[in-house]
């Protein structure tokens, strides 16, 4: 009983942190903007979608196909140690032409060489993206009461909770984001996984077509260590 309430072990400068909550140490939610280019930003996009044009991805059935298609956004890279610790968010404007799809997030600590280490995930059924009172800013809660079909190419802001993680990205690392509606059956993380870890794949061609532009700003809500 007298060792500390919280104990986590964070990646990247892979050292334990103790304290009597968690996150461990103080930290305050930046966003960080999906821009053009693959580009991840602290300011938002300027310019509305006529000129900041969406992008879209098309996934065909894994019957046919064994590839996963992806949108992929990174950061520069970070100038001195970044902590980032908790639980986030991310809001993304999302046009779909199915009742529903899958959102299934990565992120990644990208090294100078190109090494990539999982940081955390995040899953959300576009169905079920109904959020109750609990919700706070980086921090939603998805009841999972009822499935509400989407409304094909209706644009819809989507929450999705980033799970909870610890990781000091060092000078030169890159964070890294991707975005599928389908898990990749085998990379650098799924292969370490049993067989029954996945998620139900979405089993019917869907295209997304995502906005982030000045009218539509999807971002990703993070918990930076206030330093």
């Amino acid at each position: 009983m007298a060792e500390p309430a919280v104990m986590v072990h964070v990646e990247g400068t892979r050292h334990w942190a103790t304290g009597d909550h968690w996150p461990v140490k103080q930290t305050e939610y930046r966003p960080l903007y999906l821009r053009t280019r693959g580009k991840l930003n602290e300011a938002p996009e300027p310019y509305g979608a006529d000129v900041a044009c969406p992008e879209g991805v098309y996934q065909a059935p894994l019957t046919i196909t064994d590839k996963v298609e992806k949108l992929v956004w990174t950061t520069d890279p970070v100038t001195e140690v970044t902590s980032i610790h908790g639980t986030g968010a991310a809001h993304l404007f999302v046009a779909i032409d199915q009742p529903d799809t899958n959102l299934i997030l990565r992120f990644w600590d990208e090294a100078p060489n190109g090494k990539r280490q999982l940081v955390t995930t995040g899953f959300l059924k576009a169905s079920h993206n109904e959020l109750d009172a609990r919700t706070t800013e980086g921090n939603p809660y998805h009841p999972h009461t009822r499935s509400v079909p989407v409304e094909p190419g209706a644009i819809t802001e989507y929450v999705v909770r980033i799970y909870p993680f610890a990781n000091d990205f060092k000078p030169g690392h890159r964070l890294v984001a991707e975005l599928m509606c389908n898990e990749p059956f085998v990379d650098e993380h799924n292969s370490l996984l049993p067989p029954d870890a996945f998620h139900l794949p979405v089993g019917r061609p869907v295209m997304h077509t995502l906005y982030r532009d000045a009218d539509h700003p999807s971002r990703f809500v993070l918990p930076f260590v206030i330093q």
